[in-house]
């Protein structure tokens, strides 16, 4: 943020009472500071913030992959709370256990 000398002197007086009440549980999480920050950043326009579950699902396809065995489905649908079917699209380019690769066949 580049800002001038009397601007970061009142950013530095911003209290988190000074913050319009719509914006004060974000502003609890990150603080003044970072609030601010972040709305120099978004330049007035409105933010979108994903749901927790589409942050975190690339961890969790990777962690299915890992821990998928070849007949483990219905478990791994339970665990992660998920449907066969998208436990199935989350491994579906995943080789299956014990399957040869073109790369495996020996050459001689």
């Amino acid at each position: 943020m580049n800002v001038d000398e009397l601007t970061r002197q009142l950013i530095g007086e911003t209290k988190i009472d000074d913050i319009s009440e719509s914006y004060r549980p974000v502003v609890e999480i990150i603080g003044v500071d970072k609030f601010i920050e972040l709305s120099d950043y978004a330049k007035g326009d409105e933010l979108y913030f994903p749901k927790i579950e589409n942050i975190i699902a690339p961890a969790r396809n990777r962690r299915i992959k890992k821990e998928w065995n070849g007949y483990n489905l219905k478990q791994l649908a339970e665990k992660y709370n998920l449907t066969t079917k998208q436990i199935s699209n989350i491994i579906k380019d995943e080789p299956m256990i014990g399957q040869m690769t073109i790369f495996d066949i020996p050459t001689e």
